[in-house]
């Protein structure tokens, strides 16, 4: 290497760096920021959460992913049928602590087909290594909004949602909007 090609690229080193920081920059302001713990919905899809397996689905926009991917309401998920118990389990991209359950029923099915009484079991690190644990059984009132559950603080990477009632005991499906964990 000549004295006169070193010269050159030490002249460009001062643009390439301002152009590198530039970049960077650019990018760390495009990354999104963490939300708090509080906000950040453990089930939700676009947190690498999925539903990876259901008893049945009415499919179109009530598909079981629909519970997850955190859309606007109404809509969500709701059963082909109406036999019940219906399961819906999913999978956490990794093992969790959560203490909060929030369910949304409008799903934009009748009120009559939301679900009713809900268990909610968890099991780390697979359900065959230990089984179901029960971490709650609630009982969701007939009503539009968000329904907020505190819980014993509990670690785990499948939640499974029991569902065994409706609104109403002649409804020919179950529905439910939405499905988030949080810790708060």
């Amino acid at each position: 290497m000549s004295i006169c090609a070193a010269s050159k690229r030490d002249r460009r080193w001062p643009a390439r760096l301002a152009a590198t920081l530039g970049a960077l920059t650019l990018a760390a302001c495009l990354v999104p920021r963490p939300m708090p713990a509080g906000e950040r919905n453990l089930a939700a899809a676009r947190n690498g959460a999925q539903v990876i397996k259901y008893t049945s689905e009415q499919g179109g926009p009530w598909r079981a992913e629909r519970l997850i991917d955190e859309h606007e309401s109404p809509g969500g998920w709701a059963s082909a049928d109406g036999s019940l118990p219906q399961e819906i389990i999913v999978r956490l991209p990794a093992s969790a602590r959560f203490n909060t359950l929030v369910f949304d029923l409008d799903s934009g099915a009748p009120a009559g087909e939301w679900a009713r009484d809900v268990s909610i079991y968890t099991a780390d690190p697979f359900p065959t290594m230990g089984g179901w644990k029960l971490v709650a059984a609630v009982s969701l009132a007939r009503e539009v909004g968000a329904q907020t559950f505190a819980v014993t603080s509990t670690d785990g990477r499948f939640v499974r949602l029991l569902i065994t009632a409706a609104q109403a005991s002649d409804a020919p499906r179950v529905s439910l909007g939405r499905f988030g964990l949080f810790l708060r």
